[in-house]
């Protein structure tokens, strides 16, 4: 099911970024009541120094996931406006959905690394699941592509040109998965 448009954009802030990823549903997944939010601030590395990821799906209702990562990552989750969960991890280089976009741009490199997730930090590794063709909205990219699959939080992302644009995204935790699909590409940057 199409739920709608997701644009994700990222400007420099300091020794780090700022990030921001939103959904912005069609009418049916409006009605229905989805609706997505992340924001990242990161420092050198891409690492996360903040986070929040904020959504919306019928049967759920809202769930807030709050990060900040100091010596120790510290996270709260909040269902319906009340605090239901918090998780306090030891961190050194932690990602969350957004910075680890940017990253992989960054550093397309398979390797272990740490997610923020719902219930608590995830850690497994990137895998370089090599170059494939990938077709999307956008045109016919030579990708190469990665995944991170844990129980808690799965990740895939395809990559693709010397700019390495993510054309493809697959993320979610459990059996729940979103799907975005690169749609438009400024036409100076469209190298494939």
């Amino acid at each position: 099911m199409r739920v709608g448009t997701y644009r994700l954009v990222a400007r420099p802030a300091g020794e780090g970024h700022r990030l921001w990823g939103a959904l912005e549903p069609l009418s049916p997944a409006r009605w229905l009541g989805f609706d997505l939010r992340l924001r990242s601030e990161t420092g050198p590395g891409i690492t996360t120094r903040r986070f929040e990821k904020r959504f919306r799906a019928p049967g759920t209702g809202e769930v807030r996931l709050w990060a900040e990562v100091g010596p120790d990552l510290v996270a709260q989750r909040f269902q319906n406006g009340r605090l239901v969960g918090r998780y306090r991890a030891r961190a050194g280089r932690v990602f969350d959905d957004l910075s680890l976009v940017y990253h992989m741009r960054v550093r397309p490199e398979a390797g272990k690394i740490a997610l923020i997730g719902l219930y608590g930090l995830v850690r497994g590794p990137v895998e370089a699941l090599g170059e494939r063709k990938v077709e999307v909205p956008a045109g016919r990219f030579s990708a190469r592509v990665f995944r991170f699959n844990r129980p808690e939080a799965y990740f895939e992302l395809a990559l693709a040109g010397s700019a390495r644009w993510p054309v493809w995204i697959r993320f979610g935790f459990g059996a729940e998965r979103l799907e975005a699909r690169l749609l438009t590409l400024p036409a100076e940057r469209s190298r494939r």
